[in-house]
This record gives C-alpha cells, sequence and structure tokens, in this order.
C-alpha cells in the first residue's frame, strides 16, 4: 500500500527524514503551490494513486483531512499529528498578519521556538536545522500558506462522518496545536484511536520518531 506523507507549513520532506528512512518508497505530497488548503488536498489527489494511507503534521494533517473529505473512499487508513481541525480563529489570523509585516526570518525564529520551548535539550538538537528549513522554503510560499491557513475550512463535521480508520497522535507539551484539539478529533470520529506522547511537542515526526514509524506500522 502507497503511503503519502504531507508536509506541515514551510516544512519539506526534511519533516519526515526518520520515516522516510524506514519507508523509502512513501511518497511526499507538494504543498507548495496552492493558497488553499482545499486545493492543495486536490492537488495530493491528481497524484496519488487509486487508493493510498496518508499521514500529514500540523497543516498537513489539516490537508490529509481534506483529502479524506473529498474522497474518503481513495483512503485506506490515516495518521494525524499535531493538528487542528476548526477553522482559523481571528486571534490567530491576527497574528499571523503581524508576522507577515515582520517577515519570514521572524516568523521563523518565532514558530521555531515554540516548537521546542517544552524542552531546552530538544531545541539545541533540532530547533537551527527546523529554523534554516523554514527560511528556505521562501516568502512567496509562506504568504500562500498563511492565507491556506487563514481560511483553511471546518473539517469537524466532516471528520464525524468519516470512518477512515485513523490514528491521532498529539504531543502533551504541544503549543500550537494543544491535546484538547485531539482529544476532541478523536472523540468525534467513527474509528479514531488517540495517543497522546508525554513530554513531546509539536514537531512529533522528529523529537520522536520512534512513536511515529511505530504509528505508521499500524496504518501501512
Amino acid at each position: 500500500m502507497t503511503l503519502v506523507l504531507v508536509p506541515g507549513h514551510l516544512c519539506d520532506a526534511r519533516l519526515y527524514a526518520p520515516q522516510l528512512a524506514d519507508y523509502p518508497d512513501a511518497l511526499v505530497a507538494d504543498v507548495t503551490r496552492d493558497d488553499t488548503v482545499v486545493g492543495m488536498a486536490a492537488r495530493l489527489l491528481d497524484m496519488a494513486p487509486a487508493t493510498f494511507s496518508l499521514a500529514g503534521l500540523s497543516m498537513g494533517g489539516m490537508v490529509a483531512m481534506e483529502v479524506m473529505r473529498q474522497a474518503p473512499d481513495r483512503v485506506t487508513s490515516a495518521l494525524l499529528l499535531a493538528t487542528d481541525p476548526t477553522p482559523a480563529r481571528e486571534k490567530e489570523v491576527a497574528w499571523r498578519a503581524d508576522m507577515n509585516d515582520a517577515g519570514l526570518p521572524a516568523f521563523a525564529r518565532t514558530f521555531s521556538q515554540m516548537f521546542f520551548a517544552h524542552d531546552a535539550d530538544c531545541a539545541t538538537r533540532l530547533r537551527p536545522d527546523a529554523e534554516a528549513m523554514m527560511i528556505e522554503m521562501g516568502g512567496a510560499l509562506y504568504l500562500r500558506q498563511s492565507h491556506a491557513l487563514n481560511t483553511r475550512p471546518d473539517l469537524r463535521e466532516a471528520m464525524a462522518s468519516c470512518s477512515v480508520p485513523t490514528l491521532i497522535l498529539a504531543g502533551s507539551e504541544d503549543r500550537i496545536c494543544p491535546p484538547r484539539l485531539h482529544h476532541d478529533l478523536a472523540d468525534t470520529m467513527l474509528n479514531a484511536q488517540l495517543q497522546v506522547i508525554e513530554g513531546c511537542g509539536h514537531i512529533i515526526t522528529l523529537e520522536r520518531p520512534d512513536r511515529v514509524n511505530a504509528a505508521l506500522g499500524q496504518i501501512v
């Protein structure tokens, strides 16, 4: 079964480096060319095989849920990581507007600090590469994806009626997509299981690749 991995905001295949080491045949979706979550999902469906397993982190999880809304019959199983099925809140949109004015380097510095604020050792090990990756994605992509996040659909109703077997992973210390969002999502889905990883933040794929790779083994 083909596995499709969906990168998060300002991320590329490097977000899934530990997973691609174990699953080298996985496809990495292109989320760089569209400025809506709906468009990103449609592009993924155009490139994916007839049926596939699906995993996405943060914005990638939002795209994955939109794929499951558009074509649930094509997704055999899903892994949703550190994500959010709700639409953007006014406070979030206002904060992102301030960050857009500040520019990509300032955003990458601030956002990457939030990823690893719970663990100084983890920040020392992972933050420099994460911040560099975000900056390397470029200002034009930053604005496209910011628009996609600001206009993302409310996916709660679609997920409540979705029967795709789904595993949800959340970090107990995630400051971007806190555990309560994942508890609510798991409670409403028809065929979902939630695992909360204690002491873990937002970038689960890099911080706890052992747990993510084990979860992928359950869906592929």
